[in-house]
């Protein structure tokens, strides 16, 4: 088995050396180059939270100086939060920048979306990107799922998931994810697989599909093995 963490911050724990699993570290663009000097092996996705949208205008230039870096493989996490950071005047037009960022690079964007999804799913139809918009950390309800999933996002599941959601999302359109969470990315893929009702090691090869398929430059870690596994978990 192959296990990749697409969306974490936990830069800087122990268990990021483990050489069983593949990160996709979230960064700001300030602190890309550092970040990428000290991982040699993990890639990145770089953007600016809409918590922090309001003046932005430094880091969103020096991402559009270094988002073309192969290490780079994601833009984001971007998006919309209804409950926290400034209004949708602020965050939406520079969640449009990371948008046109994204497909002028022909990179996938890393969503933050907190109810706000009338607003995404109104720009997504409006923009009609041709990169993946991936929504991290998602734990939404039935029938909010079915209407994401109708419009072709993609999911990134963490500890937190709504089992009845699982159930309706494609394994084609699923990753997993830490982000900042104490579940390890062994346990999360634990928990999903059986939210889905597949054998954990069928799940960990249809999930390492789907990041070959949008990642493809992303470096596959050592491969674990079930017995391993189960002994951990």
């Amino acid at each position: 088995m192959e296990f990749y963490d697409l969306h974490t911050h936990q830069m800087f724990l122990e268990d990021n050396d483990d050489p069983y699993h593949s990160c996709i570290f979230d960064v700001y663009p300030l602190e890309f180059e550092v970040a990428k000097d000290s991982h040699h092996r993990h890639a990145f996705s770089c953007g600016i939270h809409p918590w922090y949208s309001e003046d932005s205008d430094t880091q969103m230039a020096y991402l559009n100086e270094i988002a073309s870096n192969p290490r780079i493989v994601a833009i984001g996490e971007t998006g919309l939060d209804k409950l926290k950071g400034p209004s949708f005047e602020v965050q939406i037009p520079v969640f449009k920048k990371h948008i046109e960022l994204s497909e002028k690079l022909h990179k996938p964007v890393i969503i933050h979306c907190v109810k706000a999804w009338e607003q995404l799913i109104q720009i997504k139809k409006e923009i009609k990107p041709t990169q993946p918009w991936i929504i991290h950390g998602y734990r939404g309800k039935p029938e909010l799922t079915k209407r994401l999933i109708h419009e072709g996002f993609l999911f990134s599941i963490g500890d937190q998931i709504n089992i009845e959601s699982m159930q309706l999302i494609p394994v084609d359109a699923l990753f997993c994810e830490t982000d900042e969470d104490e579940m390890s990315i062994k346990e999360v893929y634990f928990q999903t697989s059986q939210a889905v009702n597949m054998d954990m090691k069928v799940f960990s090869d249809r999930i390492a599909q789907n990041i070959r398929r949008i990642f493809p430059t992303v470096q596959p870690p050592k491969p674990y093995y079930p017995k391993e596994v189960e002994e951990e978990i």
